[in-house]
């Protein structure tokens, strides 16, 4: 058990930090999950070997590759997903009307107030002297929702440079990165699905057709149960891996971002007009 211990920290220290992990990494291995269900199902020595593959993986720096591509794929992603959002998710809240946008909006639920606003407003000039952009500076560039991201970004910047260490951003940055990635990479996660059903099915046929002749296989139980296991993955991945997923996600972020910043202070907390 300890040997089994220290091979899995060894392991996990040459994948990189949480971050890369969990938001990097984890897509795209998830997009392989149904090959690697294969693989194990058809040839069940497999299971012994993995780890000792990811391990050699790492020292050859294949997975920090790998975490890079998913990176690359994500932020390009990311460019698209807010311009069709109207700007960055934090400087979507903290802009003067920012219910202004699509009444059919699927998170209005996440936007602040008026009068949480006004309140993020007197925080951020007690802590820095400082106003946010008003009305009038917004009308300037309306229309550009990327001058509005670049107004918005010193204030954005300082937020985060005041909430690091903050769990709660953390986790939720992570949440985001994971679901960014993801969706960037669903159309090749869908394309590797498909793509094991069908060598899944032809090697099934195969081995129907070899019945009787004495060859060994894996159990039909094994097989039925990955058939079951890579359906199920496809139809989550079709229905839940969505664009409204990625921006209800960034969003959460955005919020948890300002209230943490805020919090840092403890009289803040008595605030009754932030709403949590």
């Amino acid at each position: 058990m300890a040997e089994e211990s220290s091979s899995l920290t060894a392991i996990e220290s040459l994948l990189g930090d949480r971050y890369t992990r969990e938001a990097r990494l984890a897509p795209a291995f998830l997009c392989f999950f149904p090959a690697l269900l294969l693989l194990v199902a058809w040839f069940a020595d497999l299971q012994q070997v993995i780890p000792g593959l990811l391990t050699l993986l790492c020292i050859f720096g294949v997975v920090r590759w790998v975490s890079h591509i998913a990176r690359g794929i994500g932020d390009r992603k990311e460019i698209d997903l807010f311009h069709q959002w109207g700007g960055k998710p934090t400087t979507t809240m903290l802009r003067s009307d920012p219910l202004a946008a699509s009444p059919e909006d699927p998170i209005p639920q996440f936007l602040l107030r008026e009068a949480q606003r006004t309140a993020v407003d007197k925080w951020y000039e007690s802590q820095t002297g400082l106003h946010l952009p008003t009305q009038e500076d917004e009308l300037v560039v309306k229309g550009d929702p990327g001058a509005l991201d670049e107004l918005y970004e010193p204030v954005v910047a300082w937020l985060r440079e005041n909430s690091r260490g903050n769990k709660l951003v953390f986790e939720e940055n992570i949440s985001y990165g994971f679901q960014r990635n993801f969706f960037a990479l669903r159309q090749f996660a869908i394309a590797c699905a498909i793509g094991s059903l069908i060598v899944h099915g032809v090697a099934v046929l195969a081995l129907l057709g070899l019945r009787g002749h004495g060859v060994t296989h894996p159990s039909w139980a094994a097989l039925i149960a990955a058939t079951i296991a890579i359906v199920a993955y496809l139809v989550g991945v079709d229905r839940y891996v969505r664009e409204k997923n990625v921006k209800i996600q960034g969003f959460a972020y955005a919020r948890q971002l300002i209230y943490s910043a805020i919090y840092t202070n403890p009289t803040n907390r008595k605030n009754k007009n932030v709403v949590v």
